[in-house]
């Protein structure tokens, strides 16, 4: 296959940037749209706010391991055939949740989506690697994951409109349509991108030791779990907000209108950085200052007082989703720029920590949301981006000291 450079006009990456937009942002989709329908699908199945919260946990945890299989074995046959496979996992799984019928089966295959879906996420990544060259690499990654922001903004409020008009389940047969859509034109539209002469032969060991390798690295280490930090921030934000606002009596296509200045704020984080230049370690730290400030802020908020409306704590996370712009697009193609040789492997164990975050997040705030209310939100964002910062520190530091041994 024909290797794009930066030198290629932007018509003909246009296929591309769509196919690489849907496969980045099914996932979200599946996460993100049926926020707003978590008290429904509650009452639906007559459970409680912490079986129907650990859907979302438990999709981020298949989500995270999935993600080591898929990144790995791409680099060894290729990104088509496990991408395939995984879509047509994330598939089965999604008509399963249309027709669960209590919440235990349901729990069971948003965990098999998960474990699908890891695919797409993690894929389009060393494909954009496999297609780019030099500069336009990281401005597609920029562009991509910018428009993938764009689900958490717009996902919320297309669930919260068609759970109010349709039922939750029509956010699952949404999502159905969407992946048959991404089989097909994987099927007949992609042709593979990684090129034979760059593939391995499959190896086990191997994958172990790379593995080992970054997970031995305290640079990687420090800036994978700063970023996979900073989104089980916003995971757990988008977690929990539904049933602060529920509980104040929104109703739920209100609540998914919240979620709007929280992405905005994502998107103009990014687009400032990427315009500004500053430098990948300067981003991150950037990025890293402001999560911590509207992490704090948004603590001391409800310790102060009670929440009794949405403005109260959607402004002050605003900051740390704008932090996010800087540290996240940076964080991960600095990353992956820096083992280009294994892209696949290194988007795999981003993806994998990012993910995993999110689950942790997720699950420690839902233990704790019946006891302590908003406070289990607000404290968890603001553990999260205490460690988001300690742990950047940890990885800017082993990179210096790497930079000074080498100089």
């Amino acid at each position: 296959m024909i290797r794009r450079t930066a030198s290629m006009s932007n018509e003909n990456n246009r296929p591309f940037f769509v196919y690489a937009t849907l496969l980045s942002t099914i996932g979200l989709l599946a996460s993100d749209m049926y926020l707003p329908a978590l008290a429904s699908i509650r009452g639906y199945f007559g459970s409680d706010a912490a079986k129907v919260g650990l859907s979302l946990s438990l999709y981020m945890a298949g989500f995270s391991f999935a993600q080591l299989f898929y990144g790995a074995l791409s680099d060894q046959v290729g990104r088509k055939p496990p991408l395939l496979v995984g879509l047509s996992l994330f598939l089965g799984g999604t008509l399963g949740c249309v027709v669960a019928t209590d919440i235990r089966w349901f729990l069971v295959f948003r965990s098999i989506q998960a474990v699908g879906v890891g695919a797409a996420y993690v894929l389009w990544q060393p494909m954009v690697f496999d297609l780019f060259e030099g500069e336009e690499v990281q401005k597609l990654f920029a562009r991509l994951m910018a428009v993938g922001s764009l689900s958490p903004a717009l996902a919320p409020p297309l669930g919260g409109y068609l759970t109010k008009s349709f039922g939750w389940h029509s956010i699952f047969w949404l999502l159905v349509v969407l992946t048959v859509v991404l089989i097909g034109w994987t099927s007949l539209g992609y042709r593979e991108s990684l090129a034979p002469a760059a593939r391995q032969p499959f190896s086990t060991a191997k994958v172990l030791r790379q593995y080992a390798s970054f997970l031995a690295s305290r640079f990687f280490m420090g800036y994978a779990l700063a970023i996979g930090c900073g989104i089980g921030a916003y995971f757990v934000f988008l977690t929990m907000l539904p049933f602060v606002l529920s509980n104040l009596g929104y109703a739920p296509d209100v609540i998914g209108l919240m979620y709007l200045p929280i992405v905005a704020s994502f998107v103009v984080g990014t687009e400032i950085c990427r315009r500004r230049g500053v430098g990948d370690e300067t981003s991150c730290r950037i990025g890293a200052a402001f999560g911590l400030t509207g992490a704090t802020i948004l603590w001391m908020i409800s310790l102060l007082g009670k929440v009794t409306s949405p403005w109260q704590v959607v402004p002050p996370f605003m900051l740390v989703t704008f932090g996010n712009g800087f540290l996240v697009p940076t964080g991960s193609t600095y990353l992956i720029r820096s083992h280009a040789d294994r892209s696949g492997a290194c988007a795999s164990a981003v993806g994998f920590l990012i993910a995993l975050m999110a689950f942790a997040s997720t699950f420690l705030a839902s233990l704790v949301v019946d006891a302590l209310g908003v406070h289990a939100m607000t404290g968890t964002v603001f553990l999260f981006a205490v460690v988001m910062n300690v742990s950047l520190s940890w990885g800017r530091s082993a990179a210096r000291s790497s930079a000074a041994a080498m100089g």
